[in-house]
């Protein structure tokens, strides 16, 4: 693969953005070669925000320089603004190009196609500076993937829209950044970002924080973080929210309002599933369902590891000449990370902040990473029966919970061993993930690791089951127990929390189960 020769041809002042751009889109034509279907081209952008000064000038191709001559000027957009221009010159297309999916493209669709990539790459640099500028964290997309690419084109498109957008994607996926992409790629770029975790356990507190995010946010954006997780009884006061009069109110909700506010939602499972599964509101999910975009797992895009393996290398080293070798960025590559970019941020800024080698090598990375050295689960360990790789394991995890049977975990790791056992004694109480990590005496990362990796199952899952399990079992002991008795003797604070929890393991609400076991009495 030939390399881009990039040189800056503007007579103005080269700012910190400037230099960005042009470090992103050298690293992008020589990660992809796609400079080498060029024989002569270059690329002027303009001001692409404020925060630039100044206009960028670059050749690049197989041949370097453009000169002057006969040059077709393709316009980079974005959002139907023109940010800038590629301008090709002579034979536009070399006559066999590298990438040979090329050669069903005419020559105007390729230069079509690349200037409008540079568009989204330019965008994608402005959404890091200026997450990096307000947030205090440089957020943004890495890789140069189709997936990726076909994301961009996403955020372009709703960035341009006040519409409410769901975000859907895996456990540990980008969608922060997706989120604070489409902000900072909009209208409202200088306005404030504000996240709202929906973990909040009581209708109340989710309230009040609803009420003074909308506050702070007038004017900007508002991202409801794992919208999935909210109990029915928060979920009726963002329908509420989004559907009350800012001038008519019997509550603090309705007296918001929503107008001036972007509204950005996150899931991790689907809204359409969980209607269907009477966990999600039927109203509330019509009302979000303008804009919707999944982001595909890691493991989906096994391409663009390479990049964000050298963007987390670059962010999270202790010393400039830190690096990793190959052998354990092979490693990396190869790995399935089922917690996606949160878990590969996790390892590597951990094994580059506690090993001492340099290159960091694999006895570094199985000392402080060992799961990314293991490729498949051990099925054997689970089952001694045919039992396909989703399948349970052949002991009940659950009743040996239930009835603290400890033995059957025996062949289960040390830290997922205690773990486990924390659990059982300590169901009813409010356990955080990091609280039963150190009981475990292992990271939390690696606990959330060891759990899907053994038992295809994270923490919360675990703790719900038992939870309810043992809900059961008090109504079938005790017919004439009170709902709501029940719901905090198994550990749930929030009583409609409990009964969207309960339906969806069990199929009937908890008044239902109840009755059925006075009937069998």
């Amino acid at each position: 693969m030939k390399h881009c020769s990039i040189t800056d041809l503007s007579d103005q002042p080269t700012t910190a953005n400037l230099l960005a751009n042009q470090h992103l889109l050298k690293s992008y034509f020589d990660s992809t070669g796609e400079c080498d279907q060029f024989e002569h081209a270059a690329v002027k952008l303009y001001h692409v925000d404020e925060q630039m000064q100044g206009a960028l000038n670059f050749d690049f191709g197989r041949q370097g320089t453009l000169e002057n001559g006969n040059t077709t000027s393709y316009p980079i957009l974005y959002q139907r603004e023109r940010i800038g221009d590629l301008q090709l010159a002579g034979n536009t297309i070399h006559e066999q190009p590298t990438n040979t999916a090329l050669s069903a493209i005419s020559a105007d669709q390729c230069a079509v196609n690349v200037a409008k990539k540079i568009a989204l790459l330019i965008k994608r640099d402005q959404a890091n500076t200026l997450s990096g500028l307000y947030l205090g964290k440089a957020l943004s997309l890495n890789g140069y993937s189709e997936s990726i690419f076909n994301l961009e084109s996403f955020i372009e498109r709703a960035a341009g829209s006040h519409a409410p957008v769901v975000i859907e994607g895996d456990f540990g996926c980008e969608k922060l950044v997706v989120a604070s992409s489409i902000h900072y790629n909009s209208p409202l770029k200088h306005k404030p970002f504000i996240e709202i975790n929906c973990s909040i356990t009581s209708a109340e507190a989710f309230e009040q924080k609803l009420v003074s995010c909308f506050v702070q946010a007038k004017g900007g954006s508002i991202y409801l973080h794992g919208v999935d997780e909210l109990s029915l009884a928060q979920q009726q006061v963002l329908v509420e929210l989004l559907s009350a009069s800012s001038e008519h109110s019997i509550t603090s909700c309705s007296q918001i309002n929503t107008s001036d506010v972007r509204l950005i939602f996150s899931t991790t499972q689907s809204l359409s599933s969980l209607v269907v599964q009477n966990s999600f509101s039927r109203q509330l999910n019509a009302q979000l369902n303008f804009l919707q975009v999944k982001i595909p797992a890691l493991k989906q895009r096994k391409e663009d590891i390479t990049a964000i393996i050298q963007q987390l290398v670059k962010q999270h080293r202790v010393y400039q000449e830190q690096k990793l070798s190959s052998e354990v960025q092979s490693a990396l590559h190869n790995y399935h990370w089922p917690e996606n970019y949160q878990e590969m941020e996790r390892t590597v800024a951990r094994v580059m902040a506690l090993s001492t080698a340099n290159p960091i090598d694999l006895s570094e990375l199985k000392k402080y990473a060992p799961e990314v050295l293991l490729t498949q689960p051990l099925q054997q360990s689970l089952s001694t029966n045919n039992k396909q790789p989703n399948d349970p394991p052949a002991f009940n995890l659950i009743q040996s919970l239930m009835e603290q049977d400890y033995s059957a975990f025996k062949h289960l790791h040390a830290g997922l061993q205690k773990a486990l056992q924390y659990v059982g004694a300590n169901y009813a109480r409010e356990i955080t993930l990091g609280e039963l990590a150190q009981n475990a005496y292992v990271s939390p990362s690696h606990l959330s690791y060891l759990l899907k990796f053994y038992l295809k199952r994270s923490f919360k899952q675990i703790l719900a089951e038992l939870r309810i399990e043992k809900a059961k079992l008090m109504f079938s002991e005790t017919p004439n127990l009170r709902i709501t008795d029940v719901s905090l003797d198994v550990g749930f604070g929030d009583l409609s929390h409990f009964e969207k929890i309960f339906k969806r393991y069990t199929k009937v609400t908890p008044r239902q189960y109840k009755n059925q076991q006075k009937l069998n009495a």
